[in-house]
């Protein structure tokens, strides 16, 4: 199953997050991960967002 935002409940469940500011997108099997990967792509692509984040 594959949600936007929120955990997951199981081991096949995966979330998925868009940038709002370009086409970016990513799927991650945790919540911390996908965190992790977003605050990535605003640093490197969009530093100012990223600094008001």
């Amino acid at each position: 199953m594959n949600q936007r935002g929120g955990y997951v409940s199981s081991a096949t469940d995966t979330i998925e997050r868009e940038c709002d500011r370009c086409g970016w997108h990513a799927v991650a099997g945790s919540y911390p991960e996908l965190v992790k990967r977003y605050q990535d792509h605003l640093r490197d692509e969009h530093p100012t967002a990223w600094l008001r984040s």
